[in-house]
Parts: structure tokens; sequence; C-alpha cells
């Protein structure tokens, strides 16, 4: 039982590459890619995020596992200017996907290099794209643009509604692989749950754990969100089949229930400071 040796590949000026020089320049970020996404299923593994700048929403670089194979998206791409060469026609909806490229006899790199497999984005005007693509999102093209959802802090009962819209950029059917194992939501979602939390006070003890693997790893489990619904005194989503959008919306009403802390000897009100008519004197309860 040995582990690889460290190694660094010296390049000097006249020396001849050796076939050893070149596979370990091959291996080692192959196999540690395998290595350290092997539980991830298919879907993004980091970036391929939508970011507003200057007017447009770009699409940042990152990388994806398909097939059991990675792929990555070196650069930052303006999405908006991308979708306006696509000929799309204004207030229909399409879906923005990953799906397999066709590998072309002339795929040859220079130096031997060969493409064996590569993957595309491209823009459905239904769901006529293949089982194993990878969906980035849905949207309707108005006014050239992708429109993205954002909290709505001006009005309490639409907080979330954003997310549930179909008219702006819908995220909630995306896969993003959690280092665990499975997928979960993309990130933008839990960036919305992060600032709402942020800003919420008190935070029951819940809220304060949910906030805390977020501000942590960017993105949580849907176990989490199901263990953090149900703590919240909803329907186990564990037990009830839940659809993605169902679970995000029953975590989001969760999140907005406000949070009354009892303390030890203080009387039980009804959440609008009065005292409820059937509560005893005090918030302890004896056996």
């Amino acid at each position: 039982m040995e582990f690889r040796d460290y190694t660094e590949i010296t390049f000097a000026t006249g020396d001849i590459l050796t076939v050893q020089m070149l596979e370990e320049t091959y291996r080692y970020p192959r196999e540690f890619l395998h290595l350290t996404n092997a539980a991830c299923g298919d879907g993004i593994l980091t970036g391929l995020d939508f970011k507003s700048r200057e007017g447009d929403v770009y699409l940042t670089a990152g990388i994806v596992k398909y097939n059991r194979l990675f792929y990555i998206l070196p650069r930052d791409v303006n999405l908006d200017e991308w979708l306006r060469l696509q000929h799309l026609s204004g207030g229909r909806e399409y879906f923005l996907c990953l799906v397999k490229g066709e590998v072309a006899a002339t795929d040859k790199l220079e130096n031997g290099a060969e493409s064996r497999s590569k993957i595309a984005i491209k823009v459905f005007p239904s769901r006529e794209y293949d089982d194993d693509a990878i969906l980035l999102g849905k949207f309707r093209f108005d006014s050239n643009r992708v429109h993205l959802p954002c909290l709505n802090l001006e009005e309490k009962g639409t907080l979330f509604e954003d997310f549930f819209q179909s008219g702006l950029l819908y995220l909630l059917d995306v896969p993003y692989a959690h280092p665990q194992g499975g997928t979960t939501y993309h990130p933008l979602l839990f960036r919305a749950i992060r600032e709402y939390l942020e800003k919420k006070t008190p935070l029951s003890p819940y809220d304060f754990t949910l906030l805390t693997e977020i501000q942590n790893h960017g993105i949580v489990a849907e176990s989490t969100l199901k263990s953090y619904v149900t703590a919240n005194g909803k329907k186990n989503p564990s037990l009830v089949k839940m659809t993605r959008e169902e679970l995000f919306r029953a975590t989001t009403e969760c999140l907005q229930e406000p949070y009354l802390p009892f303390k030890m000897g203080s009387p039980v009100t009804n959440g609008n400071d009065e005292v409820a008519e059937d509560s005893t004197e005090s918030a302890w309860v004896e056996d």
C-alpha cells in the first residue's frame, strides 16, 4: 500500500520531453478531479452561475460533470449577447441546456491531442432535449435579455415569489451536484436564503444552523432542507413525495415563520404581544 510520490516537472531549455513527463502532466489533474468529486452525480460542480454586469447577464466559468466526465468552461460568457445571436422570439419560453456534442473526424488538435468527447450549450423552445441533458435554466427572452430573480424585501408576502416565476430565469429544476452525492439547488437560490436570514431577527436555532451551513458551503443538501422543514413543524418531506418546487416553497414558508423565544418565567403570548387566554402563568411547564 503506497501513496504516489509528490512530483514536480522541471522544464529546462533544450531538454526533450519524455513520455513520463507528459503522462505526469496529464494524470495528476484528472485524478484530482475524479477523486475529489467521486461522490457527485452528474451536474454543475462549481461555477456556471448567473451574474448581472453592466446591464447584461453573464454565465460564469465553471466545471460540470456529465456522464462521469469533467468539462470546463474556462471563462465567463456574456449570456445575453450569446442569446441575441440565436434569433429567439420574444416572450416565448426557452430551456438552456448542456448537451452532448458530436465529435467530428477533424477534431484533432495540434501536437497529437484529440477530442474524444464534447458538450455544448444549446437553447430549446420546449422540452425537446434528451433525458441526459443538463438543464441550466428556463427563461423568457424579453427585451433581448434574461431577467434574473431576486429577493423582494419590500413586500413580505412576495419575498421569494421571483424564484417561482417562469417569466424570470427559473432555476428550481437545475441540478447542482452536492459533494456528498445527489444534487441540490442552484447557489443563486441559496444566496437569497442567506440574504434573508442575515436580516431576520431573531433567528431560531434551526434558522441559525441553516444560515451557518450556507455561509460555510454556499449550498446545502436537499436532505438538510427536508430536515429544516420537518423541524419547523411542517409535514415531513421524506414521508410526503414533494417536487423540487414544493420543497423549496415549504422551505421559504418556514423561513418566514416568526421565532418567539420563550424565557423561563415569561408569559406565553399569541404572537401579538398579548397573553394567550389558554396559557399558564409561565412558559415553564412541570410534569
